[in-house]
């Protein structure tokens, strides 16, 4: 006869075991069942800014050398960190 702790501990691996498989074959299905459905046209929101992204072209970093998103950093102060 088995621990009661070592059979519990077979148990619930087993358990785990069953879980993982069925989630590994559902993750498959669903993979499947997406690749064949037909893709759905991008919404007018989507085409307007893909459009409006194409005509604008590719964005020019700015003449100090920063990129529109960048913060300016205060008087030369540089980090500490290097």
């Amino acid at each position: 006869m088995l621990h009661p702790a070592l059979a519990r501990a077979l148990a619930t691996a087993h358990v785990e075991d069953l879980d993982r498989a069925a989630a590994r074959r559902r993750a498959i299905r669903f993979v499947r069942r997406v690749a064949h459905e037909p893709h759905v046209a991008a919404t007018p929101i989507a085409m307007l800014r893909s459009a409006s992204t194409r005509l604008r072209g590719r964005r020019v970093p700015q003449a100090d050398g920063m990129t529109p998103t960048e913060i300016p950093q205060a008087g030369g102060i540089r980090s500490s960190v290097t």
